[in-house]
Formats: C-alpha cells, sequence, structure tokens
C-alpha cells in the first residue's frame, strides 16, 4: 500500500463545546478506497468534512488539531480554501444539480476557476461525463435541465462536475445511500475505476459496501477513531471489541470491570461457586470478569448465570488455552 498522502494529527471538533470528534489519529494512503464506517451519529461525516473545511461553514463549530496535505496543514488559517476546495472534490448523500443545463452544470467548475474556452470547455464536459459513465447516456441531450435526469443519473452527474475541476481528492459522504440498487453499482463501478486515479475518502453505513471497494477502513464510535488498517484485517481480524460488534451487527456495551475472578486452578463445581460467591458480594449492575481454561467452563458458567438472571456481555478468547467471561450483574 503506498506511503501515507494525509495524515490527521490529534484531530478535534467542537460544537458550542461538546465535543464531536476526540483526538483522531490517523494516515491515509494516496490513490486508494478509504471506506470511514460507524454507526449513525459516529462522526463519519463531520470527518470527512474536515478534508474540504466544510466545517468553516458552520461558525458554531469549532477545531483543533492537524490535517497535512502534501506537508501542508489545510487547518491553518492561511490556506485559501476556494483552492482546497477545488483540489477536494465532494459528492453528498443526496445530489444536488445546478438549476441549469447538463452541460452547464458540469462546466460551471471550470469556468468558475477562468476557463472561458469553448473548445477546451466542451472537451473536459465530454471527458468528466465519459468518467461518470453518463457521457452515452445524455450526450444528445447536453442542452436539456439537469432536473429531467433520474436521481441516479444526478448524482452521476454531480460525480461529473466534480471531476471538471481536476481534484486530486475526492470526497463521497454515503454518496450512494439515496439510490435504487442499479445505479448505486453504476456509482460503485466509478469509484473503483476513479481510484487509479484519485484518492477517494468515502463514509458508508453499509458494511457490504465498505468490503466491496475498500482498501482501508477507519472505524469511529461516537466521535472517536477506534481502530483502522488495511481492510483485509480489518474485516477478517477486528482488534477492538466494538469493531467486532459492529461488523457483526451486534450491540456493543460499555463497562467497567469492578471485579476479576481467575478460576483456571478450580474445576467443577467449584468454579461455579466461586463466581456465585463473588457476585453475591457485588452489587446490581457491577461487572465481574471471569477467566477459564476449559470450553466446558466457556460453555455452562454462562448458561447458568443467565439461567439465573444475570447478564453475559461478552465472552471472547484470550489466548490458546484461556477464555474470558464477562457478565453484569441484575440480581
Amino acid at each position: 500500500m503506498s506511503e501515507k498522502y494525509i495524515s490527521v494529527e490529534e484531530l478535534n471538533v467542537y460544537y458550542q463545546g461538546h465535543e464531536l470528534l476526540k483526538d483522531v489519529n490517523v494516515n491515509i494512503p494516496e490513490k486508494r478506497i478509504v471506506c470511514i464506517i460507524g454507526p449513525s451519529g459516529s462522526g463519519k461525516t463531520m470527518l470527512l468534512r474536515c478534508f474540504n473545511r466544510f466545517i468553516d461553514l458552520n461558525e458554531e463549530l469549532s477545531f483543533s488539531g492537524r490535517i497535512l496535505m502534501d506537508g501542508v496543514n489545510i487547518l491553518d488559517k492561511s490556506v485559501d480554501v476556494i483552492k482546497l476546495r477545488a483540489s477536494v472534490g465532494m459528492i453528498s448523500q443526496k445530489p444536488y444539480p445546478l438549476p441549469m443545463s447538463i452541460y452547464d452544470n458540469v462546466a460551471y467548475g471550470p469556468r468558475l476557476h477562468g476557463e472561458g474556452d469553448k473548445s477546451r470547455l466542451d472537451h473536459t464536459v465530454k471527458e468528466s461525463l465519459n468518467q461518470a459513465a453518463l457521457w452515452d447516456e445524455v450526450k444528445d441531450r447536453l442542452n436539456e435541465p439537469a432536473t429531467k435526469l433520474s436521481i441516479g443519473q444526478q448524482q452521476r452527474l454531480c460525480l461529473a462536475r466534480v471531476l471538471a475541476v481536476k481534484p486530486k481528492i475526492l470526497l463521497c459522504d454515503e454518496a450512494t445511500s439515496a439510490l435504487d440498487p442499479v445505479s448505486s453499482h453504476k456509482i460503485e463501478q466509478q469509484i473503483l475505476k476513479l481510484s487509479k486515479e484519485y484518492t477517494i475518502i468515502m463514509s458508508t453505513h453499509n458494511i457490504h459496501q465498505a468490503k466491496r471497494l475498500a482498501d482501508y477502513v477507519i472505524y469511529v464510535y461516537l466521535g472517536s477513531l477506534i481502530e483502522h488498517g488495511p481492510a483485509k484485517e480489518i474485516f477478517k481480524n477486528p482488534k477492538h471489541e466494538r469493531t467486532q460488534a459492529y461488523l457483526k451487527g451486534e450491540y456493543y456495551e460499555e463497562y467497567t470491570v469492578d471485579r476479576e475472578v481467575d478460576l483456571r486452578e478450580f474445576g467443577e463445581p467449584v468454579n461455579y461457586m466461586k463466581t456465585k460467591e463473588a457476585l453475591d458480594n457485588m452489587q446490581v449492575g457491577q461487572v465481574l470478569r471471569l477467566i477459564v481454561n476449559t470450553r466446558e467452563a466457556l460453555k455452562d458458567i454462562p448458561k447458568g448465570l443467565e439461567t439465573e438472571g444475570q447478564k453475559i456481555i461478552h465472552r471472547k478468547t484470550l489466548n490458546k488455552k484461556d477464555w474470558e467471561i464477562v457478565v453484569r450483574k441484575l440480581e
């Protein structure tokens, strides 16, 4: 995988004093598809909007830390935000075609940046629509209003509009979530092709989509970066319990261990008696961590505890010989 291209260092974002992103540190490789995953409200879109300084559009947001692109801190006040957004294009969740023709939508950015030559504009429009897999569908109707296009075509038009200004980075914020399956597939196919030329950072709540597209994965949860790394490693062997639960579609329960009991030196039924003894001396709501070294204990102890009204938070492997059982006392 390519060496880092974007480096996020100690990034924090605040809204009226409330922390939305917390100490985010991650390096992003060049010309790869990077998927930011996590449940709704986790901070995916907020992180994405830091890369093109869209967070500046809300005066109640403040931030600290650095985002280095080619060694330049784009969060520095001296950075020309207009130039930054030309090099970091963004496709939103819903398409927003401009109230003008298909041609003028794509030509809008180049014109804004000073391009006035008709032949060069024609070339840019055709090239960009081709890159968005839309040219063959609209080449005979370029002067028609963009709003007459289907939703899927409008999203690809928005992609062409971004590509027309020759960005280095593409941001995709849930870019297919409002589309039908066929249109989503077309967008995905173009994203795969474009990753050979562009660094693509996309947020998605669709794990299957991330598995299809991602070279690198960033998992965020409640504003914190929990885990990141090459997609194959994250999906095959996630290291953090929160990541494991999210990928399985399970709820991750936050907890703090109040007491720990090592049952490896005991056998049945003593290990269960030791567990009961520990729980009897704990308050309702507290958490007990058990360490066992037999599969029978891993199976039987949780079954017995659940029968008695206790809650098993999780069971997991510690190593080849030992397992962990975490239980919350409810009764």
